[in-house]
Parts: C-alpha cells; structure tokens; sequence
C-alpha cells in the first residue's frame, strides 16, 4: 500500500472510531451526501427499547438504549470531533443493515482543510478525497466496521458502575432523559471516556451524546446526534 493509500486508511480508521460511539450514543439529524444513490432500509417504522422513566435503573435504561440502536435497520449519526492537538471534524454517517455505510466527513487540520467520502458495501469499500473522483479502497474495511458495532460494548456498559440519571431534558420537543458514565479501558483500548447521553422517554432510544476522551496524549470532545431510526434509507456502490 502506497503512503498515500496509508494516509487514506488511517483517515478511515479515524472516521470508524466514531461508529463506537454510535453504538452507544445518539439525537436530531441531518441529510447524508449526495452522489450516492442509495438500498432501501425499511417502511421507517418506529425503532424502541421502549418507554423510559426516571424512576428506571440507569444501567438497565442504557444496556437497552444500545441494544435497540445495534438492531435497527438503519440511521444518521452526526457527529462533529474537536481535539487538543487542535484538529476538528464534521462528518455524516448513514448506516443500513447489515453492512452498507455512507460517511462523509470534512476536516481542518495544520490549517489544511480536507473533504473525504467513503461507501462501503459488504467487502467493498470506495474513496473520494476532495473533488475527485470514486476509487474503489483496496482494503476490505467490513471486519474492523463490524468490530466498532461489537455487541461486547454492551458489557463495557456494565463495568460503568457510575451511570447515573442527572435529570429531564427536550430535543427538539421531545422529552429526553440524560444519564451521565464513565468508561475506562473501552474494548482494550487504553482510554477513558466521560460521556452524556440523551435517551428519548417515548421509545428509549438514544438521540444524542456528549463526550470526552484522552488516547495518546490526545484529548478529544465528540457531539453526537442520531435520527432517521428505521428510515428508507438507500446506499449503493458509487462506481461499479
């Protein structure tokens, strides 16, 4: 693999490490990129874990929280990263079952602003950097998707023994309940991550997150928000 093929995949790399928290976290979004024709993903019926109260175990409100999310049939995640070493992103993930991602993201790094789009369907993977064109990505990228959607977050869940409820909230009208963790070590990573989550009362699905992470020396914010539960959703391979 050429370095600039390296640069690429470690982009890549760096864009899934967010579909980790979309496993977990969640709240109102927005359109996905065009260009890519998309699969339908469903009729949109309503996705749930089911009504959520105050008065319900914190844990048990988040361990359903990520079960219901892994089982939908499809999603928007907006997610927008800011970092201590002064990097920032925005990037739109769209997600059908069981392995058909759509994700663009724009970056400013070292004063360099940089547009990457990635389709991925089962094994095959394709790039666009920029304004150019559709290549297909010469790594199968399906395993290490599949592994930051791991259902073992779950268990990750319960070793957070301070989850707890801090209080009501609305999201866009809705009523919300946010419920407040830590988790050290996540998935052998060496990294410690304080998160907030938002947690929609009428299906107890999650819509939105705020967290904070430190790997390598890095501190980096993550703003979450999910929509588009069960929607019809179509992603195709730009190129064939």
């Amino acid at each position: 693999m050429n370095q600039k093929m390296k640069i690429q995949a470690a982009a890549l790399c760096a864009l899934l490490s967010a579909m980790a928290a979309c496993s977990s976290n969640p709240g109102t979004g927005g359109g996905g990129a065009a260009n890519v024709s998309p699969n339908a993903a469903g009729s949109g019926a309503t996705a749930g874990a089911g009504v959520v109260s105050a008065s319900d175990k914190p844990l048990d409100v988040m361990m359903k929280a990520t079960r219901a999310q892994l089982d939908a049939r499809s999603y928007r995640a907006n997610v927008k990263n800011s970092a201590s070493n002064g990097t920032t992103s925005a990037t739109v993930i769209e997600y059908v079952a069981p392995d058909r991602y759509h994700m663009v993201t724009r970056s400013q790094a070292g004063g360099r602003d940089t547009a990457l789009e990635y389709v991925i369907v089962g094994k095959d993977s394709f790039m666009k950097m920029n304004a150019g064109a559709w290549t297909r990505f010469p790594v199968d990228m399906s395993k290490m998707i599949s592994s930051f959607r791991d259902p073992k977050f779950i268990e990750e869940l319960t070793k957070a023994s301070d989850i707890k409820f801090v209080g009501a909230d609305t999201l866009g009208g809705a009523p919300m309940l946010v419920y407040e963790y830590t988790i050290n070590n996540a998935m052998g990573m060496n990294m410690k991550t304080h998160a907030k989550s938002w947690v929609a009362v009428a299906d107890g699905m999650p819509r939105k997150s705020v967290s904070e992470s430190e790997y390598g020396g890095v501190k980096t914010k993550t703003e979450m928000t999910v929509s588009d539960y069960n929607s019809d959703i179509r992603i195709e391979p730009p190129i064939k």
